[in-house]
């Protein structure tokens, strides 16, 4: 085989693998958007054309013309129209570094943002996090490539370009594979994740590497050029590989958080099936506290936390004789005494979780009231802990809206009459005031029971 006959196959060869590479990178990112945010009912030709028109080929080639743009008008203006790279002032060379970096990140994030904005995605980081780990792999490939020399080793650059090609390629299958897929279970649901730490790395990789990218490119040392490609590519696998690992960590808390919550319902259900007539009590009281805690504007992890409590604010009732619970008479003086005992109880036992003292919260205080005349502590006002506070008017609500042994569930009216009267003395006014909202919307009586 001639000399000129392998430089042609060569070159077809880096060409082929080039347009495999942009090819492969626009199909999986449109994949990973698809597996990640796509809901039934989307039209999939207008997602295809989203990523087409938001995929890292379209960033990278703008910022460059961006940085084209402002470099003409500038040049111009300096009256040094063909001045090159090499002969810039340290101005200049600042401004060499500046604008493609900041060009760049403002187009990855305006991209990130319209998708997300078109895909309804609550977090619109997550989708940016897809984005600059698939313009991190993008990006190593706009260099200036030495052409094929009639002298020398002409082959060592052609071979060179085609590996980092190659390398692209299983880049971006891993990328893909090991962190897309993965995400795809998070990013819905994204409550607890701080997506500054998925963003921040690939962010400042992605601008760096932009910034060093046109005095590197126009270097005349090849050795450099080359040195900088594989230092980003090994960066670039170790940023896949990290975020592998952080994301398989998150999905384990989740699983473990998963299960601490059936696991508290379960025993909720253990505990309110003591009363036949109670059962679903601890469930619908922790869903009501959720209720009003969104009402009142709290935040998604603080009404997790109040539904928690909820969860297991009668706890204590494991520790009531069952004739007492299911009593279908008045209670005796002794047997209310015992009946409030259960705060105390509640309290003990939950107080061996030490890693969630806050669980004791609702167990304890629920049954304190606004004027100080509740139990077990006598508690007034603001000195009730707030979420007990919502407990409370939950508890009340469910009370009055499910059936007991002695009567049927109350009339909404008569519900909603209760919780007014009491504002100010058993409950919390303005806590009382969210309830009442909330039973005002419920206009068809949804909610009870």
């Amino acid at each position: 085989m001639t000399e000129s006959v392998m430089k042609n196959l060569l070159s077809i060869l880096d060409n082929i693998l080039m347009v495999a590479f942009f090819l492969c990178n626009f199909i999986f990112f449109y994949l990973s958007i698809k597996k990640c945010f796509w809901k039934e009912g989307m039209n999939k030709v207008k997602l295809f054309f989203m990523t087409a028109i938001t995929n890292p080929f379209v960033s990278i080639v703008g910022s460059l013309l961006i940085t084209r743009i402002v470099f003409n008008i500038v040049l111009t203006g300096l009256g040094q129209p063909n001045l090159k790279v090499v002969d810039y002032s340290v101005p200049l060379i600042i401004l060499a570094v500046l604008v493609p970096a900041i060009s760049y990140l403002l187009l990855i994030i305006l991209a990130s943002w319209v998708l997300g904005k078109w895909l309804r995605v609550k977090a619109k980081a997550s989708i940016l996090f897809i984005s600059l780990m698939y313009n991190a792999i993008v990006i190593f490939q706009f260099r200036e490539v030495e052409p094929i020399s009639a002298d020398g080793a002409w082959w060592i650059p052609v071979v060179l370009d085609c590996i980092s090609e190659c390398v692209g390629l299983i880049l971006i299958f891993i990328l893909y594979f090991l962190d897309a897929r993965a995400l795809s279970k998070l990013s819905q649901d994204d409550s607890e994740i701080d997506w500054r730490i998925f963003n921040i790395p690939p962010a400042i990789f992605v601008a760096l590497f932009m910034a060093s990218l046109i005095p590197v490119i126009y270097s005349d040392n090849k050795a450099l050029v080359n040195t900088f490609s594989v230092f980003s590519i090994i960066i670039v696998f170790l940023l896949i590989w990290a975020f592998n690992v952080i994301i398989k960590n998150i999905q384990a808390t989740h699983e473990i958080k998963t299960l601490s919550v059936e696991v508290m319902e379960a025993l909720a259900h253990t505990i309110d099936a003591k009363d036949e007539y109670t059962r679903g009590h601890s469930v619908r009281v922790a869903k009501y506290s959720r209720i009003l805690a969104k009402k009142l504007g709290l935040s998604d992890k603080e009404c997790e936390n109040v539904y928690y409590m909820g969860l297991l604010h009668d706890i204590g009732k494991i520790g009531v004789p069952n004739d007492i619970i299911n009593s279908k008479s008045r209670l005796t003086d002794e047997e209310y005494a015992v009946i409030k005992t259960h705060p105390g109880v509640g309290f003990g036992i939950l107080a061996e979780i030490k890693s969630r003292p806050d669980l004791t919260i609702g167990a304890r205080w629920h049954h304190e009231r606004y004027d100080g005349k509740g139990y077990p502590d006598g508690k007034a006002g603001t000195d009730i802990p707030y979420f007990a506070r919502i407990i409370a008017v939950a508890d009340t609500y469910d009370a009055m809206t499910s059936n007991r042994s002695y009567r049927a569930y109350m009339p909404q009216q008569v519900v909603r009459a209760e919780i007014e009267k009491n504002a100010g003395t058993q409950f919390d006014p303005d806590i009382a005031k969210c309830m009442l909202e909330i039973i005002d919307e419920d206009k068809n009586y949804e909610m009870h029971e």
